[in-house]
């Protein structure tokens, strides 16, 4: 059972413990809000399916793709490593300032057919994107939630990049 309380601040916070699970807790603006999540998080813990999600929630893209960059870019070869420090850079710019777990399959979309159209140039034009690259850089988007989930022990939702990318 979860204990809600009102906090100092006027919001409501919502602490989570049971046996098997860590400690959970997070803080909202309603009482009904926190109930909510209380409520939902408490029966994902009953069928066994609580994916702990703070991590994930704390994280911009920007800071995991420059540990990406900085601990799995290195065991690539050097013409690898270059591509993915400018596809990156195109991430960063359009999306880093997303959590994890903010980002969804319609954000990577909207980046996606932004990308396509193009961005502008120094003399004020669109440059497209090819579809190849815009591919590419989905692909290291998608590469990047791997590690994310598998080796750093992220708790993510379903990978945004494979809705878009397949």
């Amino acid at each position: 059972m979860a204990t809600i309380v009102k906090t100092p601040s006027g919001t409501w916070k919502a602490l989570i413990r049971k046996t098997g699970w860590p400690s959970t807790a997070k803080t909202f603006r309603t009482k009904r809000d926190a109930e909510d999540w209380a409520r939902r998080t408490e029966d994902e813990m009953v069928r066994g399916m609580y994916i702990h999600r703070a991590p994930a929630e704390r994280m911009t893209l920007e800071t995991a793709l420059k540990r990406y960059l900085r601990e799995v870019t290195p065991t690539k070869r050097a013409s690898t490593q270059i591509g993915e420090h400018k596809k990156a850079l195109a991430l960063i710019k359009h999306l880093g300032k997303y959590s994890l777990a903010g980002l969804s399959a319609d954000i990577v979309a909207q980046y996606r057919d932004a990308r396509l159209a193009g961005d502008e140039g120094e003399d004020g034009k669109r440059v497209p994107r090819s579809n190849n690259t815009v591919r590419l850089e989905l692909a290291l988007l998608g590469h990047l939630f791997t590690i994310a989930i598998k080796e750093w022990g992220i708790g993510l939702p379903p990978e945004p990049g494979r809705a878009v990318c397949g």
